[in-house]
């Protein structure tokens, strides 16, 4: 059974069986998406659910990344994703490759690495052991999403299924549960997943809880297992097992593709906050913006020329006084807007009070999304501004900076890093120092701890 294959891999697989350029993609992921969870620590929503945490108390057994609070294992984890996946700035993946390569696989990392740290501070284990379970978590999560067929208009909240498996594995892995146990965990887990892609439509909190939840449910359902909770005894192939019940077109085999052979391990690190549909976009704008000095009230109307399948999109929405933070996130015509008023595209300026400017909300209802461009790439797009004198500026990109094709370095990571702890402005610049210099160092810690302590308040 794929359930056993999956089991046996989580648990089994020996810190040696890593590639140096594997161990190196986890660390990378978790310099990311730990410093994420920071700078998302204090969106109007998310304080809203740590009020709810802390007026619920519990057991001090893991902390809440920026503000410091310890709180139980799973609320830790749960928080600290919601908090990662904040300006959906977090790097993305792991990718798939080999047999499985080009395959959708989504937001997996701002799950597996908040809970991978959440309850490794718990278990007290090494930074070697938070290595492998970020590698195995990651790996596990992204071929349960590449074993379904992914299309926002049918498919559950790939974050709120998919990444629930790969947190749930890497959570047994790091508490020690045996092969029966982690088998029962997913059997529970299958009772606790789901979520709606309607969020991005409608540009709310609630796009980033799918996985938060799969974070907090992962270790819930390992905790369950190991005190003697029965659940699925075959979670995953049996007849109202996942594929049967959440599955789109699904193919399960493509799971075990490749398995202990490829690890999916290389991350997708954005350097701009928003949705990976603005980056082309966000860059176009600032590429003109800059190189003609384009004066923002001088812009008569925008095109930006796509696929015909971006047109009836959730991206393809501008941005209005009554919508939410999150609207600006998942706004092509935002992401252009903004670069070219601002000719940046800073973490602030997706927060309210830098959206809701009167003429850039207006602008956004300048851009129009042209269906020119032909199928097969999603984020093909060719920008031009026709400013009301006549002229016209255009420019065009097919490939987002951080993708796999086309990657940013290490440095462009840790400088992303400083760039959220600055913008957080509640880690201090030694602790946070101190912080990097063990993420960079994971093999030679021995409790990964101090790394949750020091990026706090």
């Amino acid at each position: 059974m794929l359930v056993n294959k999956l089991v046996g891999h989580a648990l089994d697989t020996p810190f040696e069986a890593f590639p140096a350029d594997v161990i190196e993609d986890a660390r990378l992921r978790l310099v990311d998406a730990l410093s994420c969870a920071v700078g998302g620590a204090s969106v109007p929503g998310n304080l809203a659910m740590l009020d709810l945490v802390r007026s619920a108390g519990g057991s001090k057994q893991a902390t809440i990344l920026s503000h410091g609070d310890k709180v139980p294992v799973d609320k830790a984890a749960m928080l600290n994703s919601l908090n990662c996946r904040a300006f959906d700035f977090e790097v993305t993946g792991p990718e798939a490759e080999g047999a499985n390569a080009g395959k959708m696989v989504g937001h997996v990392c701002s799950t597996t690495e908040p809970t991978a740290l959440a309850v490794g501070e718990f278990a007290k284990v090494t930074g070697k052991e938070l290595l492998a379970a970020v590698i195995l978590g990651g790996d596990i999560g992204a071929r349960m999403a590449v074993a379904d067929e992914f299309d926002f208009d049918k498919c559950f909240e790939v974050c709120g299924t998919a990444n629930a498996f790969g947190a749930t594995a890497l959570t047994a892995r790091l508490m020690g549960a045996s092969h029966a146990q982690l088998t029962n965990a997913f059997g529970i887990l299958v009772n606790m997943i789901g979520g709606s892609y309607q969020s991005l439509w409608d540009g709310v909190d609630t796009f980033k809880l799918p996985g938060a939840m799969a974070a907090q449910n992962a270790v819930l359902s390992v905790q369950m297992a190991m005190r003697g909770f029965t659940g699925l005894k075959d979670p995953l192939e049996s007849p109202l097992g996942y594929f049967a019940l959440f599955g789109n077109n699904s193919q399960p085999g493509n799971a075990a593709l490749d398995l202990g052979e490829k690890f999916y391990s290389k991350g997708m690190h954005k350097l701009h906050p928003s949705c990976y549909g603005n980056h082309n976009p966000i860059e176009c704008a600032l590429e003109l913006a800059r190189e003609h000095d384009i004066d923002f009230a001088g812009i008569d109307h925008i095109t930006l020329d796509v696929p015909p399948n971006r047109i009836k999109h959730f991206l393809n929405q501008p941005v209005r006084a009554e919508d939410e933070q999150a609207r600006s996130l998942f706004s092509i015509p935002y992401g252009i807007a903004n670069a070219l008023m601002r000719r940046a595209a800073n973490i602030e300026h997706y927060t309210e009070d830098f959206m809701r400017i009167p003429e850039l909300m207006a602008m956004t209802e300048k851009v129009t999304l042209v269906p020119s461009r032909p199928l097969g790439n999603n984020q093909a797009s060719q920008l031009t501004v026709h400013m009301k004198n006549g002229k016209r500026y255009s420019t065009g990109r097919d490939v987002p900076l951080g993708w796999a094709k086309n990657p940013v370095t290490a440095d462009d990571v840790r400088s992303k890093y400083w760039r959220n702890i600055a913008f957080a402005g509640t880690v201090s610049e030694a602790n946070a120092r101190r912080a990097l210099a063990m993420l960079d160092d994971l093999e030679g810690v021995d409790d990964v701890g101090m790394v949750a302590t020091l990026l706090t308040v």
